[in-house]
């Protein structure tokens, strides 16, 4: 096992620093726009890709992927990759072309900003290239190659705290979708109190129900005293994704989201064996608040 390990490590490396054996295609142009400027685990990113093909551009004779790899530079770790196929297929590609399109991803939580050794930032390298999935070989285009600073999301990210109605975090990492090994439960009623950017904002709550408890359990959701939505889950598990304008979220410092059930639970009422005497209203796995990205 350690030599597995040793081995896989090397190999991880080794891609690390050799990402993008391949020239740029003569007249293939490459920009990549990362929105926001400033980049912080626990956020949401926008790129834009921009392909130009000029007229000496050859064409390329088959369809490549598109890599696009976040490296921890420290050690030599993949933090994120969104490795895609783009739009337009590489082989539809044809002098005089601009092709464009955005994608989003998500840097997660990584940072230990009470670690003695942290800095306030990390480095990040960011490869994009493209690559053949249908070849065994490592054949790769290196498009795009920069070194970026990664900060704490505390450092801009407004401060969401969870006021009252709020179970104890719980964490099972024997869980299979690592989307759902850290959850929290609220009672009936549950309150954040979230420092207002009065800028348009995205609001992002993944969460669930238990429908072998109740079946047609509603949710409510309430920016102040104004109903966001309500709804009842059409399966366990739901995402919803909101974009709170300047005048939902009011003038004051901060304002008030709350998530209401019409109908909650205790387990140890519904099973005798139970010892559980919580009042359960909804699973709260992810809730997301950031200035919206244009």
């Amino acid at each position: 096992m350690r030599i597995k390990t040793f081995c896989l490590l090397i190999l991880m490396a080794v891609g690390f620093w050799s990402c993008g054996k391949g020239s740029e295609p003569r007249g293939l142009d490459f920009n990549l726009t990362i929105q926001p400027d400033m980049l912080t685990d626990f956020l949401y990113i926008k790129m834009d890709y921009n392909y130009h093909l000029s007229e000496d551009f050859k064409g390329l004779g088959k369809d490549y992927a598109v890599f696009v790899h976040f490296w921890r530079t420290r050690s030599k770790e993949m933090l994120v990759q969104d490795d895609h196929v783009p739009e337009v297929l590489t082989t539809q590609w044809r002098p005089g072309q601009k092709l464009e399109y955005s994608r989003t991803l998500f840097i997660p939580k990584f940072l230990d900003e009470i670690d003695i050794d942290f800095e306030g930032y990390e480095e990040i390298r960011i490869t994009v290239g493209l690559w053949d999935p249908d070849s065994s070989e490592d054949e790769k285009i290196l498009l795009y190659r920069k070194n970026v600073k990664i900060h704490p999301a505390s450092v801009v990210a407004p401060e969401i705290v969870y006021a009252e109605g709020w179970n104890n975090v719980e964490t099972d990492p024997g869980i299979e979708n690592p989307k759902e090994q850290h959850w929290q439960w609220t009672t009936k009623k549950a309150v954040c109190v979230i420092e207002n950017p009065k800028r348009e904002s995205t609001l992002i709550i993944r969460g669930g129900v238990d429908k072998a408890k109740i079946a047609d359990q509603k949710v409510i959701f309430r920016v102040n005293d104004q109903l966001l939505e309500e709804f009842i889950p059409e399966t366990a598990k739901f995402e919803k994704r909101y974009t709170l304008t300047p005048e939902q979220m009011g003038n004051d410092y901060e304002f008030r989201f709350t998530i209401e059930t019409d109908k909650a639970f205790v387990p140890a009422m519904l099973n005798p064996q139970n010892s559980d005497k919580r009042e359960l209203g909804v699973q709260i796995y992810f809730l997301y608040f950031r200035e919206a990205l244009k």
